[in-house]
């Protein structure tokens, strides 16, 4: 690299974003990562500049931007985002609505933030770190699943406006992946929506302990940044690109069939 690019990671402090960070820092980046308390961060890396941010909070993104606008910021990379499990019935309006603004509306401030002086320098890079859920809708995780649906229309929307200016823009869909991020549980014990939503809650514990590491996660993000023409969409993780194959050839009766499955429901 003749040049030292910056490289802005959220969600730094632990998972996907953590190895992310510290890929970039192996390879020669400058990394500026977030964390919602950067004093509290337990195991930082060294070479990551660590800033606060809540992107919950239009506020919290605003005092994050302010930090570092003065920086030029080759290369986005919006990877913080929450989780839910319950039944639409039972998962509140406020609910729905804290988990699109960390998981969409959030990504869409803080990009917005950036996207001016990428435009002006005619260069830079964004890559949103969606879901393999952004394509299949698994049961009792419609908030999730919304989110990221979300995002991936919006990011390829994104991709092809920024095409005039140079900015290039790209989607990876993780799927199986070992994570910290415990997902909001919202199902009482004695509702008749119980059983099942609680089922999806085991199956996805008792996946983690055979998922894949996050950084095959940082591998292909590496990829994208270093590829001089990136693909639109990266699906990696686990069974994600016979998924994905799946879901674009089989019927979609078929698919819903072997998401039911694979969550332990009957057809």
């Amino acid at each position: 690299m003749a040049e030292k690019q910056t490289i802005f990671i959220t969600g730094a402090s632990s998972g996907i974003g953590k190895s992310i960070a510290e890929a970039a820092v192996k390879k020669g980046y400058n990394v500026i990562g977030t964390s919602r308390n950067p004093n509290t961060t337990k195991n930082k890396l060294e070479g990551v500049k660590y800033v606060a941010l809540d992107v919950s909070s239009s506020e919290s993104i605003d005092a994050c931007w302010n930090e570092i606008k003065d920086t030029p910021i080759d290369v986005l990379i919006n990877n913080a985002g929450q989780s839910q499990i319950g039944p639409v019935e039972e998962t509140s309006m406020e609910k729905f609505r804290f988990l699109f603004e960390v998981n969409f509306f959030g990504v869409l401030n803080l990009t917005k933030k950036v996207l001016p002086q990428m435009r002006e320098r005619r260069g830079g890079t964004i890559i949103n770190v969606g879901s393999l859920n952004g394509r299949f809708a698994a049961p009792y995780y419609s908030s999730y699943c919304a989110t990221k649906f979300a995002m991936s229309g919006w990011t390829q929307s994104l991709r092809s406006e920024m095409k005039e200016f140079g900015v290039t823009v790209a989607l990876v869909e993780p799927n199986h992946i070992a994570s910290s991020i415990v997902p909001d549980f919202n199902c009482a014990e004695d509702s008749e929506y119980f059983p099942y939503a609680d089922n999806i809650r085991q199956s996805v514990k008792g996946s983690m302990s055979e998922a894949e590491a996050s950084s095959v996660i940082s591998d292909t993000v590496m990829e994208v940044i270093e590829t001089n023409a990136p693909s639109p969409i990266y699906v990696s993780g686990g069974n994600a690109s016979m998924l994905a194959f799946a879901k674009r050839f089989l019927p979609d009766a078929f698919a819903e069939k072997l998401i039911r499955k694979t969550y332990g429901l009957k057809d």
